[in-house]
């Protein structure tokens, strides 16, 4: 039986293909690879052996992947993605990339397994991979507190990850036992006080009748013998310029400052002889003083003292100056902070002198209700 002509032609194409593709693939397995060129192909089959050649051609990796890493001591293609990971996220040198992704692969394999690359992932983007592999005791279930805690340790400080499981039983004493309401309060803490402020305040012997800050920063903060801010201070405080005050380095709160700017400047219009007698008081000069560090206002940065010059200071609340400030200081944000008739509920008696910044609107508020920030905060609870 003859074989038609166009069936001969048929086998012998098949048979050059065939042939064709076995000789590339003897001769040239990485053909197919994304990237390759000479140039490149010479550096890969110089620096990958025989087993990372066919994890390259069996995984088809592309070539920009992992090609400004090969010539690099320690380099393994497998780890290549968290080498690019590192990459991305980091300032590492090259040499660093290399040597920080074997360690998270090693250790992270180990943990994690299938896994792994994801908590890279994690601790990555939130630059904690060099807290996970020199501290035993990182946890991932506290990334979210970790992320928020190593902003005010120093650079190459982990000791936050020992602190944090301090902390986690400090607050768990006052019935926070959540996780997200952990989370919540760290991230409070975190924005509130820096490394040595937060561990006097977690230092704290536990009391019952005493609760601690966490959100010293916010307006409505109530500080006294029953709440405690430690050596809180406030991170933007102002010098108080171009106001009369009985000593150049007195300082507030941003806001605080901004306000009584204003309110001094409408003052002034009216009344000479404006003083400020006091502003923030650091927790040095509380102690200086023998005042309870952590337990007074005026480290908040948020109080001042005022008083009217030339005049006795028990006699400024019969003045006009005291009389227009206990009208319009709310209009500036400004409360006067110990009103009369509420020495049971602020538990200090009347004191004309000292206003306290809440915001305008709050002041407002507390104006028009005529109630302390102690009545106020009550009610905002039920």
């Amino acid at each position: 039986m003859k074989i038609k002509k166009w069936h001969l032609f048929a086998v012998i194409i098949t048979l050059f293909c065939v042939s064709f593709f076995v000789i590339n693939l003897k001769f040239d397995k990485f053909y197919r690879l994304n990237g390759i060129n000479n140039d490149n192909r010479v550096i890969i089959e110089e620096y990958l052996d025989e087993k990372e050649q066919v994890y390259l051609v069996e995984n088809q990796i592309d070539i920009d992947q992992f090609i400004r890493f090969i010539k690099y001591d320690d380099f393994h293609l497998e780890n290549y993605q968290y080498y690019n990971l590192l990459d991305k996220y980091t300032d590492y040198s090259h040499t660093k990339i290399i040597s920080v992704g074997n360690n998270l692969v090693a250790r992270l394999e180990f943990l994690f397994n299938t896994n792994a690359y994801s908590h890279a992932e994690q601790l990555v983007k939130n630059s904690l991979e060099q807290a996970f592999l020199h501290d035993e005791n990182f946890d991932f279930q506290y990334i979210n507190i970790y992320k928020n805690l190593k902003d005010i340790y120093g650079k190459n400080d982990y000791s936050y990850i020992d602190d944090t499981i301090i902390y986690i039983n400090k607050l768990k004493l006052y019935g926070i036992t959540e996780q997200k309401d952990i989370e919540d309060k760290f991230e409070q803490l975190s924005k509130s006080y820096n490394q040595s402020s937060l561990k006097v305040l977690m230092s704290k012997p536990y009391d019952a009748n005493v609760g601690i800050v966490y959100n010293p920063y916010e307006f409505t903060t109530i500080v006294n013998d029953y709440t405690y801010i430690g050596e809180y201070s406030p991170r933007e405080l102002i010098l108080t310029q171009d106001i009369p005050r009985v000593k150049y380095s007195m300082y507030l709160q941003k806001d605080a400052y901004s306000a009584l700017i204003k309110m001094y400047q409408a003052l002034n219009e009216k009344y000479d002889r404006f003083l400020l007698v006091d502003a923030y008081t650091s927790p040095e000069a509380l102690k200086k003083d023998n005042k309870k560090v952590g337990y007074c206002e005026e480290q908040l940065g948020l109080t001042i003292c005022v008083s009217q010059r030339e005049l006795a200071y028990k006699q400024f609340d019969e003045t006009e100056m005291s009389k227009w400030l206990q009208q319009h200081a709310h209009e500036y944000g400004f409360v006067l902070r110990y009103p009369k008739r509420k020495a049971s509920v602020t538990n200090h008696s009347y004191d004309a002198h000292m206003y306290r910044y809440v915001g305008k609107s709050l002041a407002k508020t507390l104006y028009e209700s005529q109630l302390t920030l102690e009545e106020y905060t009550e009610q905002k609870k039920l």
